[in-house]
């Protein structure tokens, strides 16, 4: 079996929800600063809550389709991301907004979850890595375009109104779903539900020194990516002084370089193995810490040398997540949704943790964002050189 072109784009569409509702909420952060009278603190908890609401779902959706399958699964939870979404749109205080925040992270979850699985039910190692770099290129579509719309979006009708592009973006993804993606979960190896399946998963996984070392490259790498998605639109508003109409043009620049990376992955995947990619990744992530540690000491308020670290790091964060998230993936042919949401968890918990951290170290500068983005680098490139050097290899999964 190989995926279709149009199923293809429904995973970049489905593997963007986490995105589209992060960065496409980033032009809606300040103005409900304003709207309800909260500090940055409580704010950025608008950010944070979608993070943790997507790991705390992680389990339960990787658990449910490796028992019912792929495509009921990604059904129900479009549908009830569209609810929740609705739900957005008409919050009347912050705790509404939370809880519907929330909600969203939670129902988004499976759009990642099921992607990878997907990937991973019908491709095996090499070939998955080259199909997860097509998807990165083209998920990065959604953080490019969705944050200018709902830019101008809010600034003509207000924040609440950001909810209206999700509503679009899911109805088209509920009848993508239910016209062309197949089922991939042979029925051999549907899975039984409970908790001994998903510890039995966990444990199999964590328990192997080298995919360890794959879910914990995607977890330090990812924490770069969330501070700068938390960053974003009080530095830029607030240190820079980018008027908020141009807000969506300086993040664009992030984009295109997360674009270019997943691109730069496809193309050395064709003549080099996914693990000297990371090799390369990681020195890029290095300089990228290097770049915006001579901003901050040097020029601290040029938005060019900055934005070009933060592009850097974008640029070696794309190039190396497929090429992670397919290693870790590669032995678990049984149970490539729970391992799947495994990585979710992990990845989206650390991504909660240091959004949170910025919104309480932030102080008006980019400091706690260089210093949270260069810490994140640095552990991406102990834990690559630690657990996934060149030479080795994984045991693939006994069947059950």
């Amino acid at each position: 079996m190989t995926l279709s072109r149009p199923a293809i784009v429904l995973l970049c569409l489905i593997s963007g929800f986490l995105p589209l509702i992060t960065d496409g909420f980033l032009a809606a952060v300040r103005p409900l600063m304003s709207d309800f009278g909260v500090p940055l603190s409580a704010a950025q908890g608008t950010i944070s809550v979608v993070l943790l609401g997507s790991a705390a779902a992680q389990f339960f959706v990787g658990a449910l389709a490796d028992r019912y399958g792929r495509r009921p699964v990604l059904t129900v939870a479009i549908v009830l991301f569209l609810g929740a979404s609705v739900g957005l749109g008409l919050s009347r205080s912050l705790p509404q907004v939370l809880l519907f925040r929330f909600l969203q992270g939670a129902t988004a979850a499976a759009g990642p979850i099921l992607a990878r699985a997907i990937v991973r039910d019908v491709y095996e190692h090499r070939a998955g890595a080259h199909v997860l770099s097509l998807l990165a290129t083209g998920l990065a579509l959604i953080p490019l375009c969705v944050p200018s719309l709902n830019a101008v979006t809010v600034a003509q009708y207000g924040w609440r109104a950001t909810a209206v592009l999700y509503v679009i973006v899911l109805l088209v993804a509920l009848w993508m779903t239910r016209r062309y993606l197949p089922e991939t979960l042979k029925a051999s190896h549907a899975a039984p539900l409970g908790l001994p399946a998903v510890v039995g998963a966990a444990r199999a996984a964590l328990s192997q020194r080298r995919v360890l070392g794959y879910l914990l490259l995607c977890v330090s790498g990812y924490a770069g990516l969330a501070v700068w998605v938390s960053a974003s639109p009080h530095l830029l508003h607030g240190w820079f002084g980018v008027p908020p109409m141009q807000f969506g043009v300086y993040w664009a620049f992030s984009i295109v370089a997360y674009f270019a990376g997943g691109w730069a992955s496809v193309g050395l995947l064709r003549r080099t193995s996914p693990d000297r990619i990371l090799v390369v990744g990681s020195v890029i992530l290095l300089a990228a810490a290097a770049v915006l540690l001579a901003s901050w000491h040097l020029a601290p308020h040029a938005l060019p040398l900055f934005l070009g670290g933060v592009c850097l790091y974008m640029f070696g964060w794309s190039m190396l997540q497929p090429n992670a998230q397919s290693g870790a993936l590669a032995p678990f042919g049984h149970s490539a949704g729970r391992v799947s949401a495994l990585l979710g968890f992990l990845q989206l918990s650390g991504g909660a943790a240091v959004s949170q951290l910025f919104g309480i170290l932030h102080d008006g500068t980019p400091r706690a964002a260089v210093l949270l983005i260069v810490a994140a680098a640095v552990l991406h490139a102990i834990v690559r050189a630690v657990c996934c050097p060149l030479s080795g290899s994984v045991r693939p999964e006994v069947s059950p």
